[in-house]
Parts: C-alpha cells; sequence; structure tokens
C-alpha cells in the first residue's frame, strides 16, 4: 500500500471522527437546554433545603439598568417539598434568566405555572420558552384569559402576545391546563392559592387589556404568611375587588399593580394592609423620572409611594436585581439579610 494511500484512509478517517463527534455534540447541546441538578454545585444544593414556608424569588431581569432598563414582572416560588412555581416570568429577553433557575431549582420542570394576563412585558418569557426546542415541561398552568376576538377588539396594544398564548396553551410541553375562576381555591404541598378576580369581558373603558389580569393570593399555611398578585390590574378592577370581600385581600405582602404607577387605587392597598411591597419596575419608573428629573413623568409612582409610607412597609425594587425571601413564621426575610 503506497504512503498516498495511507494518509489518504488516514485523513478520511479523522474526517469521520470529526463528523460522529459534532453530532454528539449537537445532540447533547440539544438535549441539555434544561440542565440536570448534577450540574449544580454543592452550597446550592443545600441552599434548596428547608423545613417551612415558602421561598419567593423577585426576578430583576429586563428592569435592571444593564439589562434593558424597561419593566416586566417574573417571579418563582420554592417549596419545602421541592416543587417550583412560576407567576409570569417576565419579557421574552428575560428568556434565558427564567431558564436558568428551571434549570437550577426544576430540573427542566416547572410544576405550578400562573399567568396574570398575557401581555409581553408578564408573558414574554413563557412564550419564548415554549416555542424553542427544549425539553421543557410544565405540569400544570393556571390562567383566566379572554376570548381571542375580544383582545382583538378591545386590547389592540396587547393583542398579539394574546394571540400567541392561546395558540400556545397547546403546547405539548403543558401537561395540565387549568382555567381559573373567581371563588376557586387551588391547594398542593403547604400551599393555599385563592383566585379573588378573573377578568371581566364587560370591562371596555378602561385600560383593558391591565384590567383584565387574574388576582390571586398564595399562602404558606403552616407558617400563615401570604402574597398577594395583582398583575396589571386598573381602575375597574379595583372597583370589583372592592366590591367584593376585601377580607380576602388582606396578605403580608404584595406584587404592586402594573409595576407600581398607575394600578389599583388606594383604598385597595388599605384593604390589603402589606408589610412588604415587591415593585417589579425600573429605576426611571419607581422614581418616575421621564428623563428630566424626579417625579417629572406622567406615572403616579410617586405617590402610591407615599401611599405606602403610610402603611409603612418595606419596598423592595426589581431593578435591584433578583432577590430572594422566607417567608417565615417570625415574618418574610431577605436571604441576604438572614443572620
Amino acid at each position: 500500500m503506497s504512503k498516498i494511500f495511507k494518509y489518504l484512509i488516514i485523513t478520511i478517517t479523522i474526517i469521520v471522527i470529526i463528523i460522529c463527534f459534532m453530532g454528539i455534540k449537537d445532540k447533547l447541546k440539544n438535549n441539555t437546554n434544561f440542565a440536570s441538578q448534577e450540574n449544580i454545585s454543592n452550597e446550592e444544593k443545600n441552599d434548596l433545603s428547608f423545613n417551612e414556608g415558602m421561598r419567593v424569588t423577585l426576578l430583576g431581569g429586563s428592569n435592571m439598568e444593564d439589562k434593558g432598563n424597561i419593566n416586566s414582572m417574573g417571579y418563582f416560588i420554592l417549596l419545602p417539598n421541592k416543587e417550583l412555581i412560576f407567576i409570569d416570568g417576565g419579557r421574552d429577553i428575560d428568556g434565558d434568566l427564567v431558564k436558568f433557575y428551571i434549570n437550577k431549582y426544576g430540573n427542566g420542570k416547572v410544576n405550578h405555572w400562573f399567568i396574570t394576563h398575557p401581555h409581553s412585558d408578564h408573558a414574554g418569557a413563557l412564550l419564548k420558552l415554549l416555542a424553542e426546542e427544549n425539553n421543557l415541561e410544565v405540569d400544570n398552568i393556571y390562567y383566566s384569559f379572554l376570548k381571542d376576538e375580544w383582545y382583538k377588539e378591545h386590547d389592540t396594544r396587547g393583542y398579539e402576545t394574546a394571540h400567541i398564548m392561546l395558540e400556545r396553551l397547546n403546547s405539548t410541553k403543558i401537561k395540565n391546563r387549568i382555567e381559573c375562576y373567581e371563588g376557586q381555591v387551588i391547594e398542593f404541598g403547604n400551599i393555599k392559592i385563592d383566585i379573588i378576580r378573573t377578568p371581566n369581558p364587560e370591562i371596555i373603558n378602561s385600560d383593558n387589556g391591565n384590567d383584565a389580569s387574574m388576582t390571586f393570593k398564595i399562602t404558606a399555611t403552616d407558617v400563615d404568611k401570604s402574597i398577594l398578585f395583582l398583575g396589571d390590574s386598573y381602575v375597574y378592577a379595583s372597583k370589583e375587588l372592592l366590591d367584593g370581600n376585601t377580607k380576602i385581600l388582606k396578605s403580608d405582602s404584595v406584587q404592586m399593580s402594573h409595576h407600581g404607577q398607575n394600578g389599583v387605587s388606594k383604598e385597595v392597598y388599605d384593604a390589603i394592609q402589606p408589610s412588604v411591597c415587591f415593585f417589579n419596575c425600573p429605576r426611571y419608573l419607581y422614581d418616575n423620572d421621564n428623563g428630566t428629573g424626579y417625579n417629572t413623568g406622567k406615572w403616579q409612582t410617586v405617590e402610591v409611594r407615599r401611599w405606602m409610607d403610610e402603611l409603612e412597609t418595606v419596598n423592595y425594587k426589581a431593578f435591584n436585581g433578583d432577590q430572594t425571601f422566607e417567608f417565615t413564621k417570625d415574618g418574610i426575610i431577605k436571604i441576604e439579610d438572614k443572620k
């Protein structure tokens, strides 16, 4: 056999090996869009262990100045039994952040996902993950949406995202779809969830897509601590919340409606009586700064902050980055402040 022929055989063999290796690499890449918990450090594994209450993480995401400086809303809750709950998730540009936490705490699976309403700054990350080629699993998704025709006619600003959300509810990544209703009680583990309000299709003279938010309260029953989610509820949602049983609104903490700007009324917050408030907003919105200084914008954020001052709340802001809180018998404790 000539040397040239030998070199040719060796070259072909090397090429075949490289091609096979690249194929295996791509396959592994496709199969690890959501990583195994084996990749989590020992320190992080220890962080998964707690025996009561719940751990609530406020996502910074695109609210942060270096991540977009634009409002979005995302939370996840970890339970002592390791079940993972997501609320909204944020914009599509927050998708990788959401994926990171699903990797870390859920091994690619979210047990319960709640959507307050199908606007891009709330549902965008979920829509992105549902469209990607990955092995995401959502055991249960909870929602209360109006019909596609309603969004098309009465929420033109949010229609495109709402339309896509309604379509992607059929994704094979979602096992169970639970359409929520007012007065519904959902229980699992040490958690009780009260569905307080769902969208009213007759509301068409307000900020319609925002007033079509679902309101619900999540309570860790073993420590009797709660967080109320308002989504982007607005004027007419406020009236309906106050027309109902206001006692159920009482909560230890609250997600500030519509990112803390023009959301629910002062009377709603007075009924909630929170000790802790979560603002899902960039700094400029928190300061009502339109670019010309503090409280020069058209938003109501500074006034809402005054309401909270009257209630003597502690305020946490998403523009400061991801923050995790333990809901315990002794109160709501920020993890980094825990001694």
